[in-house]
């Protein structure tokens, strides 16, 4: 999007908070028995122009598209809006909008009437419960149309149509010889019963039953496509769903928040018990998670102006964002009951209204287990043969390109051809890292091809991906079984100097990062000195143009194979802790170096001990200012942290599931394709959360406090894969990690061990909690 899109979306947001906040909207909820038929309400909020926010200029609306209409539902979920947005406003405008009207003029005239608030009109299409579908569910109780003596007459049941009351008619589809039909029956038509009953949140539903209900010529809307058009409203109502639940879980944690600041017991705040601290960080991860799978939707949706045909891409999207969006909404507003205590379970406390309008939204148009399910079957599998390609391999390889104006496609025919013709093939799918010996021809080759630095800018000798791209680029890398090389110069410290160091420091240590002349390793953590970093110890004294270094690094990963280090050092213990450290660069052939390895559970020699007795560093090594290197090590923990939070991890573990589950037959089990339908979605919203912060990070944008949140989804999201694997190898799941499964390929215990430490580095994911818990504004965090 745009920065000017974006401005127009926050004032377009900012708009209809101030609107929503002149009538007390939790109130109006209370009392819903009125509001529900409070007419010149509904005109005004016609008025402002939300119903017919999404419809195109030219047929009338403001054309101002999903984004704009998204940020008005997410405030309307967050102030508790009681009229039925989606329910009388996007699914029949949307409907409306996309059919092939037998009669043009009147189809345009019932939209300009519902997008002016002057008709009340329900979308009538369901027939059985659970129905995700308009044309899925074939039952003996559906509507059927005959046409008889000029005029239409229908029969048959529709279930749930929201709104239930208070409404001018419906559109009803109609299954009749030529297929289905959309009519508009008119409230009041003899024959049409509406049996009323509440939903959870106090709005009124309807079961339509009609019979022998005799309609007009003209009330035959459409006969063509008439199920797709339906199916494309669903979804987009769905999405705007997911919208509204973003927002009533974002403004009760807001409310819970503020309560666990106010209230005291055991002498305390309520807030500054890490237990509730952790348990409200995990219930806004889900509410980022739901709020980014819905942004990714809404970037596919502008995909789908191009392939307009694609109606699985955008099933696949909406069922996504709907399952996640549930789940948000539900998880939150339960925890605000437990967080409030005995006064949250009571009808005068306003977490009540937000718990029922999840339990209403949650399950109206597809709860999250059927969404999950529907994912499941219509998200890409992985390939189950991924050395078989049906095009013709690529044989040349530039050097540089127009990387991000390619077809996706195109471009990942490219990097796999690259891969298969390149890679060593001794070196796919190892389980373990390699040391430098063993990995740096293939380090020499991609650094050669211009391809070592996906995401650095040209000017810095990289290929400068968009997010999208290097998501791409690390999938055929996993899709391959590339092995990861020592990249701790190309993933922390390059982009560090680029935004932090000298040009004389860019000049003498980005050329041989690229070349792999330099292998550089990461110097921070120190005995109890971990995730406390600002407590290390290890100083560095000035002595004229040089500093002197002494003291001990620890859990540095592959540092027996590096030739330099990028380390943390205390130059100042008169001042407080933070603000006593510099950045420093230190050649690890210097006199004074001395390293110890460290072997893991899984047998490998991956981390070292590094001492320093007396070694003496060039003063120019210092990156920044002398004592102002906290800075610049916090801005190197989110590069990092990002790279924790890459999807490659979860997504190679995905790999190797379907890998077994096929070989096994597991796929056909209902219990294992639910539980790796959910498992798939994690990994697809943690794939969306990462390019959001991607993007940040390629612009050169601060990286958020979110980003502890990313960090967390990411390797526990890797480790309950990692479980599953273990699960289904069976007794290799207990095997050494060095054992492939079947084919060789597939390493059952790797993913779930290399999980276990990936919670553990960048700071654990109890103290991300504890970061984002400050975040939120809890008290005492």
């Amino acid at each position: 999007m745009s920065n000017v899109d974006h401005d127009l979306i926050e004032e377009i947001r900012d708009s209809a908070r101030d609107f929503l906040q002149r009538r007390d909207q939790r109130q109006r909820q209370r009392i819903r028995g009125a509001a529900s038929a409070e007419r010149d309400y509904w005109r005004e909020i016609a008025g402002v122009g939300w119903l017919g926010m999404s419809v195109p200029e030219a047929q009338g609306g403001l054309g101002l598209g999903w984004r704009a209409m998204a940020a008005v539902l997410e405030e309307a979920g967050r102030a508790q809006l009681p009229e039925p947005l989606v329910g009388a406003g996007v699914l029949p405008v949307t409907l409306l909008a996309r059919i092939a009207p037998v009669e043009a003029a009147r189809r345009n005239a019932l939209l300009q009437a519902v997008c002016a608030g002057e008709n009340l009109v329900g979308v009538a299409w369901q027939e059985a419960e659970g129905q995700l579908e308009a044309g899925e569910a074939a039952t003996a109780f559906g509507v059927s149309v005959i046409e008889r003596e000029g005029a239409y007459v229908l029969n048959g049941e529709k279930r749930h149509v929201v709104p239930g009351a208070g409404v001018d008619g419906w559109l009803v589809t109609a299954d009749g010889e030529h297929g289905t039909a959309l009519f508009f029956v008119a409230a009041g038509t003899p024959g049409v019963t509406a049996h009323v009953y509440e939903r959870a949140n106090g709005s009124p539903a309807c079961h339509l039953a009609i019979e022998s209900a005799i309609v007009p010529m003209e009330a035959l809307l459409a006969r063509e496509g008439v199920l797709d058009a339906v199916d494309e409203a669903l979804d987009l109502g769905r999405l705007m769903q997911s919208a509204e639940l973003v927002g009533v879980a974002r403004q009760v944690l807001a409310d819970s928040v503020a309560y666990l600041n106010t209230r005291q017991q055991f002498g305390r705040p309520l807030a500054s018990f890490q237990a509730l601290q952790h348990r409200l960080v995990d219930a806004a991860m889900q509410v980022e998670l739901a709020a980014n799978s819905l942004l990714d939707a809404l970037d596919t949706l502008d995909t789908l102006d191009v392939r307009p045909d694609d109606a699985t891409l955008r099933k696949t999207v909406a069922s996504r964002a709907k399952a996640r969006a549930a789940r948000a909404g539900l998880e939150a507003t339960r925890l605000a009951i437990q967080l409030h205590g005995a006064i949250g379970y009571t009808e005068e406390c306003d977490v009540s209204l937000y718990f029922r309008s999840a339990l209403h939204l949650a399950a109206w148009l597809g709860n999250a287990s059927a969404h999950r399910q529907r994912y499941g079957a219509l998200a890409t599998l992985p390939a189950s043969a991924p050395d078989d390609d049906e095009t013709a391999p690529v044989t040349e390889f530039p050097r540089d390109a127009d990387w991000n104006g390619m077809q996706e496609a195109d471009f990942r025919r490219l990097v796999r051809s690259f891969f298969r013709a390149r890679y060593p093939e001794h070196l796919r799918h190892v389980a373990w890292r390699l040391h430098w010996d063993e990995v740096k021809d293939w380090y020499y080759t991609l650094s050669r091809q211009g391809w070592i630095a996906p995401s650095w800018p040209r000017e810095h000798g990289g290929m400068a991906l968009s997010p999208a791209r290097q998501i791409a680029f690390i999938e055929e890398a996993e899709r391959h079984g590339v092995a990861r090389a020592p990249d701790q110069g190309l993933v922390m410290l390059g982009p560090i100097l680029i935004r932090y160091g000298s040009e004389e420091q860019r000049k003498r240590f980005l050329p041989g990062i690229l070349s792999g002349e330099a292998v550089w390793a990461q110097g921070y953590s120190e005995p109890n000195a971990g995730s406390d970093l600002a407590s290390l110890r290890c100083e560095a004294l000035v002595d004229g143009e040089e500093l002197v270094v002494s003291g001990q690094k620890t859990w540095s990963t592959l540092a027996q194979d590096a030739t330099h280090m990028f380390m943390l050092v205390r130059t100042d213990k008169t001042v407080k802790k933070q603000a006593g450290i510099s950045f420093l660069l230190v050649d690890l052939s210097a006199p004074g170096v001395s390293r110890r390895p460290i072997r893991t559970l899984s047998g490998h020699e991956e981390f070292c001990e590094v001492f320093f007795d007396q070694v003496r560093v060039p003063r120019a090594n210092v990156v920044g200012e002398l004592n102002a290197g906290w800075g610049i090590a916090k801005a190197l923990l989110g590069f990092e942290r990002l790279f924790s939070g890459s999807p490659k991890h979860a997504n190679h573990a995905l790999q190797q599931i379907f890998s077994i589950a096929r070989q096994r037959g597991l796929l056909a089990e209902p219990a294992f394709a639910d539980r790796l339908a959910e498992l798939r979605l994690d990994a697809a919203d943690l794939t969306a959360m990462y390019g959001v912060f991607a993007e940040l990070a390629k612009a050169g944008r601060p990286l958020p406090p979110e980003l502890s949140l990313l960090k967390i989804w990411a390797t526990e999201t890797h480790e309950r894969l990692g479980a599953l694997l273990i699960q289904i190898a069976e007794e290799y799941g207990g095997a050494d990690m060095r054992l492939g499964y079947g084919n060789g390929q597939v390493h059952a215990l790797a993913p779930y061990v290399n999980a276990l430490a990936a919670t553990i580095f960048s700071g654990t994911n109890e103290i991300q909690r504890n970061i984002y818990a400050r975040q939120l504004g809890l008290d005492g965090a």
